[in-house]
């Protein structure tokens, strides 16, 4: 009889273990080809047009391109991907209406105010298991530091997964 107990409880245990499991190793996670900066270049466009003709607008545009390149460079989208995986796993777990697309169209830093701060955008759609798509126009209520943003590795991956974390446990991405 015993033994009989033993199993019953091993099975049930494996049944609700591997539940969860299924659900979450669907998830999948897609990432825009580059990081995007705005700042102080794209203004510097029309001075630029100015003094050298309409070329200063591709020249000043340049510049923001070349930043956003630097700060994509020190950030993994491998580990960006895991994390984002991660915080929708969690957020499965607890769930019926799982989430199974998170597709992050854009990932924007853009300069506010002075030269030491920048904000993110973050603009995409997350799709559920019902269907149901929401998209997501965020913005971060924080400033961050822009040096710390070009220098740090990883620091925008810190910055875009704890935005979207947020956004996945304030449930405020749509009405399900």
């Amino acid at each position: 009889m015993k033994y009989r107990l033993i199993i019953f409880l091993l099975i049930i245990i494996n049944l609700f273990g591997c539940a969860n499991t299924d659900l979450n190793s669907n998830v999948t996670v897609k990432l825009p080809e580059n990081i995007i900066y705005s700042g102080k270049g794209l203004a510097a466009s029309a001075a630029l047009m100015g003094a050298i003709g309409p070329s200063g607008i591709a020249i000043g545009a340049a510049i923001d391109i070349g930043i956003g390149k630097g700060i994509q460079s020190k950030n993994d989208k491998h580990i960006l991907r895991a994390e984002i995986k991660k915080a929708v796993n969690v957020y499965n777990s607890s769930e019926v209406n799982i989430i199974k697309n998170i597709d992050l169209e854009e990932i924007k830093f853009k300069q506010k105010g002075s030269d030491e701060f920048v904000i993110l955008l973050i603009n995409g759609v997350i799709t559920f298991s019902t269907g149901k798509q929401c998209i997501i126009n965020a913005k971060s209520d924080e400033n961050y530091e822009f040096t710390k943003l070009k220098n740090k590795k990883n620091y925008a991956n810190e910055i875009v997964i704890n935005k979207v974390t947020a956004i996945i446990k304030s449930r405020r991405m749509c009405q399900i």
